[in-house]
């Protein structure tokens, strides 16, 4: 066992040493962790891009697929024409029915505000991993309600890229604080 030196010069001498050590080390622990949190940011911006993008896709997509709708609307009127001389009541309700199933405007205006919220939140300087995580849930509510409710061939494949991508966001957003 080595002797503890016992004079105050070289125990001043020591606490310096460590201090500095210390020192040093949780300096160079916050560089990494500041420059690992800057490509996690460009990775979060990254993929919050490709879904607003996936957005705009889907959404003319399925105003595209209203066509589709309005046509199948009216063979579905035409197949009511009976009925509907007699009872107008049926039409509406039908209409009513058809538009809101296919209606997406408040999900996509839903999820837009998401992504903005989620930007402003990646911003904060205080930790946010769980807000994110929310959010993030909330998001693919709304791209799955979009992916029920929107007509269009393609509206499926673009709700399945948005799933991936906020899969990819929700994996990055597991290293956050």
């Amino acid at each position: 066992m080595r002797e503890v030196p016992t004079d105050p010069e070289t125990w001043r001498t020591i606490c310096t040493c460590v201090s500095d050590s210390a020192t040093n080390a949780l300096s160079e622990l916050d560089r990494m962790r500041r420059r690992e949190g800057e490509f996690l940011r460009a990775d979060l911006d990254q993929h919050m891009a490709a879904v607003g993008t996936l957005v705009d896709q889907i959404v003319s997509e399925a105003e595209a697929g209203a066509t589709s709708l309005r046509t199948r609307l009216t063979a579905r009127v035409e197949e009511l024409g009976p009925v509907v001389q007699s009872d107008p009541a049926v039409v509406t309700q039908e209409v009513v029915k058809w538009v809101a199933r296919s209606d997406i405007d408040e999900e996509v205006a839903r999820l837009r505000g998401h992504l903005d919220h989620l930007a402003g939140v990646v911003e904060a300087p205080e930790p946010c991993g769980r807000k994110l995580d929310f959010l993030l849930q909330e998001m693919n509510r709304e791209v799955n309600t979009i992916g029920s409710k929107g007509e269009g061939r393609e509206v499926g494949r673009l709700v399945v890229a948005a799933k991936a991508e906020l899969e990819k966001l929700r994996e990055q957003i597991q290293n956050v604080e």
